[in-house]
């Protein structure tokens, strides 16, 4: 120990003396006046049983590991990083019988500091199952180690999550509701009852917690430790110091890696570089996208400080951004600041893993520290070791990244894990591992994978913006619909400053800014507006910071009626969009082979269909206008833009018979929808529009005002009279101009994506992303009308579907509607609320809005049954509707009546509604 000179008071951040700290290290006896002589020279770690490698850092206990020295000529993986998910990947490859052909490689060192440190916080509750599955997962196997003698550092401490709020209280009770009918434990404290909990924490200022018994921590360094020796007496190849330079490719295929230390031939490489992944992907050509970028994350470490629970809860606060636990004999703090700052915007990433330390900044630390202080007056006692700066990877959309790319047939991808390397790594390390192996992922997860970006999500200067933002949100109250405020105006309709005008609320969709809702002009007030005023003009985005009653809820029933009783507009142009096309009848066979409706159709008809997979599950749910023998144009639901692409350009014939074009960027859409849609639209159209003339589910080419060329398809995706306009750009504000002015006439209003939902929910219909994923098949959601089995063609998951019907199914798409809710005060349902059947969970709710005509909320789901045993069983709708459902609303049940058709609503159509069509765009 020596004296704290003059020099380090300068350099120390001022605010530490508000906290009534010394500086940067609060000491236990404060008389004294100094700070460990280590600190002082950089070199002083936090006390560990592994010293971490490195010259200054003393002995790695993981270079006793038997390495390789270089890596094999050929393999049947590459892992590309050899941080906890890399190390995670290998231990489970090599737990499927791959180890002796697989490769890790590690630009640096294995088992630097800054590869394997984390919170080692191992949590097992979230609103979302895939997320939820693989914190189960990384539990479970930090668990199993360290029975079967591993050292771990596992502890069931149990986590206690604090809500200084009476919103964050109710989030935690969905989290609790849906948790326990997941079969996890979980418990609603009183701020009185947290404190007997755990008696260090200051509860004053708390409203109560969640307490998770069954949860607890790990030493990140010692599991992943285990886990890469593990995969070693295996058989695997782990390579330090091996830098990669280059990954080959051949038709579409990765075909080796070129590194510091040689060639290596792969049927396969796995990207888990970390904050390097986004780099790692533009080594490739074509190159790979990886949306991340660091930011700054910080881990305090005390030393140890007397009286200390060695079984201390994980302690997360997330109102205050911080977390806190035990770790040998002292804390380990760490949070996630509201605004963070991006690290290396200015230069490119570090060479070395040891680079990616970052000088200390207490001033920005300093609103962390005083909420830790605070949480756990305790600290003030304790001698602060080391403040870690440390760069870590975030996604752009807060969500960790995996799965395999859109450019490539072999890539896989795991990044983004935002410092959560402990409590997630394990379960993508066995997602991964079984996607590889057996060919398919082992659940659906399209929230977490890969294809749910665009390449604009790539652009450097936008991932910059969006992380100092993003690693907020973790935190973050789940609000419905929660939005980001950064990284906006990125992609927009040419009628987007027009409908900006008319009070358009706009959330933001792959990128496109959407509206949400439109105020009326006399409502708008220039404070509402937010935004970047730098870069865009001010303009207003949505927001439903609440679980009751939607501050919009009067805006978007005013545009339900104009739907259902007049005519309304809409801006669908985010809606993906491709256009198929060959010389000859090739493009019918391929689609024939693709889906799984009849869509050789005549020319001006319009299909919907299915695209399975080879379980029957939808991989891609469309619209199909026949514009010519030989051409079909494509609609799919906005978030399917590079999904949707991506399995295009993978099963149409290799031989280019086929053309896929995407045209989303190409065309505005315009919807109009309601009654009068027809007097609108005749007033600007010599086309004959009525119902002989141009009915249901057909397309044709006319012009509006001046405008030609422009698709004009009669559907509107929610059940509503209307038609699409899919309109060339440069037409676009023309036709805008036009129909409004024509509109006016009929009481005209703009209207949202808020509205359109309350219409398809309502009318029970299914969207893609929402309520179907890639393991939902058209029979279990009511759609068998839409599978020709017996077409003849052997398409894509027929076999599947032909024993599905067969044997039965083992869910049911359902409608509920709430009987015993009121709207006005009670909290409202947003999605993944547990059903109940007869007092058993049956299901979630997938996705749930008011109906403005049956007046009460509906909810969407799938009610499943299940066995003595608990495993699912064959399911009838005699079983569904023979039954009480109830749905928890955060912690409180409401009894519902259930449906497995569309109901029967009023309507002022002039022609019968087609309940025929089952809309799924979004």
């Amino acid at each position: 120990m020596v004296k704290m000179g003059a020099n380090i008071f300068q350099n120390v951040s001022r605010q530490c003396r508000n906290l009534g700290v010394l500086y940067p290290h609060q000491l236990k006896h404060c008389h004294t006046g100094t700070v460990p002589a280590e600190y002082l020279k950089g070199t002083w770690y936090p006390p560990h049983q592994y010293h971490y490698h490195g010259q200054e850092e003393g002995p790695n206990i993981a270079s006793t590991l038997p390495l390789d020295e270089v890596p094999p000529k050929k393999a049947k993986a590459v892992v590309c990083g050899g941080g906890m998910v890399g190390t995670s990947v290998l231990y489970h490859l090599a737990m499927l019988g791959w180890s002796t052909d697989t490769v890790l490689l590690e630009q640096a060192r294995i088992g630097e500091v800054s590869s394997w440190r984390g919170s080692g916080f191992l949590g097992s509750i979230k609103l979302i199952k895939p997320e939820m599955d693989i914190l189960h997962s990384s539990k479970r196997l930090a668990q199993e180690l360290a029975e079967a003698g591993h050292d771990t550092g596992w502890k069931q401490c149990g986590g206690l999550h604090l809500a200084l709020t009476r919103d964050r209280m109710t989030h935690f009770r969905k989290m609790k509701a849906i948790a326990e009918a997941r079969g996890t434990e979980c418990h609603a404290l009183t701020p009185e009852e947290v404190s007997r909990k755990c008696d260090i924490l200051n509860t004053s200022d708390t409203v109560g917690a969640l307490w998770v018994p069954g949860d607890g921590v790990c030493d990140p360094y010692k599991l992943t430790y285990s886990l890469l020796k593990l995969a070693l007496e295996k058989g695997s190849h782990v390579v330090e110091e091996c830098q990669l330079s280059r990954v080959v490719v051949h038709d579409q295929r990765v075909v080796a890696v070129e590194t510091s230390k040689g060639m290596i031939e792969c049927d396969f490489v796995v990207n888990t570089g970390g904050m390097w992944a986004r780099k790692i992907g533009q080594m490739s050509e074509p190159r790979v996208k990886v949306p991340v970028h660091p930011a700054e994350h910080y881990f305090l470490y005390t030393q140890p400080l007397e009286g200390m629970n060695p079984m201390m809860p994980a302690i997360r606060d997330p109102d205050a951004n911080i977390y806190m636990r035990e770790f040998n004999g002292g804390f380990l703090c760490g949070g996630f600041e509201k605004w963070a700052k991006p690290s290396f915007e200015r230069g490119d990433l570090p060479g070395r893993l040891h680079e990616r330390d970052l000088l200390e900044d207490w001033d920005h630390f300093h609103v962390l520290l005083k909420q830790m202080l605070h949480r756990a007056p305790v600290m003030k006692n304790a001698v602060l070791g080391r403040l870690y700066n440390t760069a870590c990877s975030f996604s752009m959309d807060h969500r960790w990244i995996v799965g395999m790319v859109p450019e490539l047939l072999n890539y896989f991808v795991a990044a983004g894990l935002r410092s959560g390397g402990s409590s997630a790594a394990g379960g993508i390390g066995s997602m991964i591992a079984d996607w590889i192996v057996n060919g398919t992922p082992p659940m659906d997860a399209y929230d977490l994978d890969i294809l749910r970006f665009l390449p604009a999500h790539n652009n450097r200067r936008f991932l910059i913006d969006r992380v100092q933002e993003v690693p907020g949100i973790h935190y973050s109250i789940a609000y419905p619909f929660a939005d980001f405020t950064t990284g906006r105006c990125l992609r927009m309709s040419p009628i987007f400053p027009k409908l900006k005008a008319n009070g358009a609320v706009f959330g933001q969709v792959m990128g496109y800014e959407r509206p949400s809702y439109f105020q009326r002009k006399e409502n708008i007030n220039s404070k509402d507006y937010e935004g970047d005023t730098e870069n865009s003009a001010p303009f207003q985005m949505a927001f439903t910071n609440t679980w009751t009653k939607p501050p919009w809820f009067n805006y978007v029933a005013e545009e339900y009626a104009a739907c259902r009783e007049r005519v309304a507009i809409f801006d669908y142009s985010s809606f993906a969009k491709f256009d198929v096309w060959s010389k000859g009848s090739e493009v019918v066979q391929a689609l024939q082979y693709l889906c799984s409706n009849d869509v050789d159709i005549p020319v001006g008809g319009i299909i919907h269909t299915g695209m399975q997979n080879s379980y029957g599950g939808y991989e891609n749910d469309c619209s199909l206008a026949r514009i010519a023998p030989n051409h079909y144009m494509m609609i799919a639901p906005t978030i399917q833009q590079t999904r949707c692409g991506t399995w295009l350009k993978r099963n149409l014939p290799a031989d280019g018979s086929v053309v896929l074009s995407d045209v989303t960027s190409m065309f505005t859409a315009i919807c109009i929808m309601g009654p009068l849609a027809r007097n609108v639209l005749s007033e600007l159209t010599d086309v004959d529009l009525s119902t002989k003339a141009f009915p249901f589910f057909s397309f044709k080419e006319i012009d509006v005002g001046l405008a030609n060329s422009i698709r004009a398809m009669n559907i509107t995706h929610t059940g509503e009279l209307g038609w699409v306009l899919y309109i060339p750009n440069e037409y676009a504000l023309h036709v805008y101009n036009n129909l409004v002015s024509v509109g006016k006439k009929y009481n005209m209003l703009h209207a949202g994506y808020y509205a359109m939902r309350s219409l398809r929910i309502e009318k029970f219909y299914a969207f893609w992303g929402q309520d179907l994923d890639s393991t939902t098949t058209p029979l279990e959601c009511g759609r068998s009308f839409r599978v020709k089995l017996n077409k003849n063609i052997d398409f894509i998951g027929r076999e599947a579907l032909e024993r599905q019907k067969k044997e039965g199914v083992k869910r049911l798409y359902v409608q509920l509607k709430l009987q015993d809710h009121n709207p006005e005060v009670d909290p409202w349902a947003w999605g993944g609320e547990p059903i109940y059947r007869d007092d058993v969970f049956v299901g979630v709710t997938t996705t749930t809005g008011y109906g403005f005509t049956l007046n009460n909320l509906i909810c969407l789901g799938f009610v499943r049954k299940y066995d003595q045993n608990g495993q699912m069983a064959y399911v009838t709708p005699e079983y569904v509707m023979d039954g009480h459902y109830e749905v928890d609303i955060a912690g409180v049940r409401y009894s519902a009546s259930i449906s497995l058709r569309s109901p029967s609503l009023p309507s002022k159509f002039p022609e019968p509604q087609d309940n025929r069509y089952l809309a799924t765009q979004t």
